[in-house]
């Protein structure tokens, strides 16, 4: 990434299979043309065995597949094509979507709302604390193998237990590990529900930064997202085009009116450690 030129392994902890690309894939792409090796690590990417809940089955029929079929495996089809186009590597975490997952109580943490593709999310259960555990371990290995000289994550905008599992085991992971990180701005949900970045103890975000992207990089991001087919029946369509919204906020937040992202350098709380 331009503002950190020293970076030559560049590792991105995405939650899920396409938040990468759409919220720094024109960074991520840059940076791999100008040289740096790039890997996109996607925590919540494993295959759930049936049976399903009412929300994944729901959610399923969205995307257009069948509600009982493999989800996760035609999603990472999607999220190999994408991060190709733009020329990234890939590796697909074990955990699972919390669409999959149940609470202590084996109840379903994610609940289907009858009469839209509106999902109600469960808050934190009792065992989220191992997961993110679970997570860091999982990351660690991955820096002791790929030994990246800067990581990225979500900086978890939108209240989703897998972003909030996802930034709180990569910045654990980040410090153990005395590797840089960085936050993106999770895009495009931030844009439709805005919110503020609560980071664990020990923690603080610094000063975010936009960085620019050419004509080229930005238009390889737009066909990389183009490659999530099952995900834009959700997040493009009729009356909510995706491509013009995330060329407006771009405008938006950039000094001179053109593309780019949103992120931020984390810096380590002198008061916490």
């Amino acid at each position: 990434m331009p503002q950190d030129p020293g970076v030559t392994r560049l590792l991105a902890i995405s939650p899920h299979l396409d938040d990468a690309v759409l919220s720094l894939g024109a960074s991520l792409a840059q940076a791999a043309r100008d040289g740096a090796e790039v890997l996109v690590n996607t925590v919540f990417a494993g295959t759930a065995p049936p049976p399903y809940s009412a929300a994944a089955e729901r959610m399923h029929a969205v995307w257009g597949l069948s509600p009982g079929g493999d989800a996760p495996l035609h999603r990472r089809t999607e999220d190999i094509a994408a991060l190709a186009h733009l020329g990234l590597a890939y590796r697909h975490g074990r955990f699972l979507d919390s669409i999959y997952r149940r609470r202590p109580d084996g109840r379903w943490l994610t609940d289907h709302v009858e009469g839209g593709q509106k999902l109600a999310v469960a808050q934190d259960s009792p065992g989220d604390d191992g997961l993110v555990a679970e997570i860091e371990d999982d990351i660690k290995a991955i820096v002791a193998e790929f030994e990246p000289t800067l990581i990225v994550t979500c900086a978890a905008v939108v209240d989703h237990p897998d972003n909030l599992a996802t930034r709180d085991a990569a910045l654990s992971a980040a410090r153990a590990t005395n590797v840089p990180i960085r936050l993106w701005e999770d895009l495009p949900y931030s844009m439709f529900k805005p919110g503020t970045i609560a980071l664990p103890a020990g923690f603080r975000l610094g000063t975010s930064e936009f960085e620019s992207a050419t004509a080229e990089t930005w238009k390889r991001k737009r066909e990389a997202v183009e490659c999530y087919s099952s995900q834009l029946t959700m997040l493009n369509g009729r009356n909510k085009n995706l491509f013009e919204r995330l060329d407006e906020h771009a405008r938006k937040n950039s000094p001179r009116g053109g593309f780019g992202e949103t992120s931020w350098p984390v810096l380590l709380d002198d008061n916490n450690g």
